[in-house]
């Protein structure tokens, strides 16, 4: 998804800019579809190279390098566009532009608008070949930070692969599980979070992550106040533990199921750490009481009604009035509500064990039923 970027370069007066930069981005078009393999072209992201370009070489943008440049040129070159390529692309359209010049009579023996043609080319020519240095030294650390990550996860010794790239090791960690939450909402990919903790820790992170999610490791035990501040108003998910070295696999495995029932259990998006969830994670491993609180609720779950005037009151506190306004109704359907699940459940209301009992139910319930949804959609594969 690459198009050409700086682009010709005239000298022609403002005046004449809009009818210039048009010939120059229709002869880069022209030249990009018949060698082209990276896709679509970006007709408007050629234009605005191209725009100021010709505002260099008639003199309205005196020597600054076009603002378009620097961030087209580094988009081409992480996606993967050949520097020869975009260099070829360039040189057609100064030619387009060189030879409306020459064939005009008027400017046909104006060497210094030649001069000024050349110079701007060198301008941007020189410009790209330093953007897809950067990027090249970037991609080259980013593989770096991967391969150490890839190293500590599975329990290999990096030293050697750490070494090699140059990134250093501590002895603890911070071992990050993030995943993004189910509401799928994208206020904030995992790869625009890692780049946000790189800027708040001033340091490089390894990390392995797609679009969904993934493991970041950041050095020593950095307060993770900070971290839960910056996922205010976003949609990810992250588990946070401390970790020595050799322990980053187990960390993360145990970070990856808490992951799993924070999700299940329709969590809000945050940070949470391993006590915050350790109730829950017990109650969900396999066993014979996991197998008795998830048929506790059964005669409840006959009105799905209850169920979630259950989940509902158990989220606010059990407060009466906050289950009411949210569920739209009047406190005493509540009180009315919950007096039939006490009854059906087979629960002594006044019995101080009541709450644990149900909210430990139905953390149950909720986790086998979104454990069976997923192995469902897992066996019905992607959607045609």
């Amino acid at each position: 998804m690459i198009m050409f970027d700086t682009s010709a370069i005239p000298l022609a007066p403002p005046a004449q800019i809009s009818w210039a930069t048009q010939r120059i981005v229709d002869g880069v078009l022209h030249a990009i579809r018949p060698h082209s393999a990276h896709g679509d072209v970006l007709r408007d992201e050629i234009h605005a190279v191209v725009t100021q370009c010709l505002e260099l070489v008639s003199g309205a943008r005196e020597h600054d390098v076009p603002a378009a440049l620097r961030p087209a040129a580094a988009r081409w070159a992480t996606t993967g566009v050949p520097i020869e390529t975009v260099h070829r692309l360039v040189r057609t359209g100064f030619r387009v532009h060189l030879d409306d010049h020459i064939s005009n009579p008027p400017y046909r023996k104006n060497l210094g608008d030649v001069a000024k043609i050349m110079e701007a080319m060198q301008t941007v020519d020189a410009t790209i070949y330093r953007v897809y240095l950067e990027v090249d030294r970037f991609v080259a650390d980013h593989h770096g930070r991967q391969a150490v990550a890839r190293a500590l996860l599975s329990g290999r010794n990096a030293s050697a692969i750490a070494r090699e790239h140059g990134t250093p090791l501590t002895e603890r960690y911070l071992v990050l599980s993030v995943a993004t939450h189910s509401s799928g909402q994208k206020t904030l990919s995992p790869g625009n979070f890692v780049e946000m903790l790189e800027d708040l820790f001033t340091q490089p992170i390894s990390a392995l992550h797609s679009t969904l999610g993934g493991t970041v490791l950041i050095h020593g035990t950095p307060d993770t106040e900070t971290i839960r501040h910056m996922l205010t108003r976003t949609s990810l998910i992250v588990i946070a533990i401390e970790a020595a070295r050799d322990g980053i696999p187990a960390a993360t495995e145990v970070g990856h199921e808490l992951l799993d029932v924070a999700r299940r259990l329709r969590k809000r998006p945050g940070l949470y750490h391993v006590d915050d969830l350790a109730v829950e994670y017990q109650l969900t491993r396999p066993g014979p009481g996991r197998d008795r609180l998830e048929t506790a609720l059964d005669a409840v779950a006959v009105d799905p009604e209850l169920v979630t005037t259950l989940r509902v009151h158990l989220n606010n506190g059990l407060h009466r009035r906050l289950t009411a306004r949210e569920m739209h109704i009047h406190e005493n359907t509540v009180d009315y509500r919950l007096r039939r699940i006490y009854r059906l459940a087979g629960l002594d209301p006044r019995s101080p064990e009541l709450i644990t009992r149900l909210r430990a139910a139905l953390t149950v319930r909720e986790y086998m039923q979104a454990a069976r949804s997923h192995r469902a959609d897992e066996a019905d594969g992607p959607a045609s």
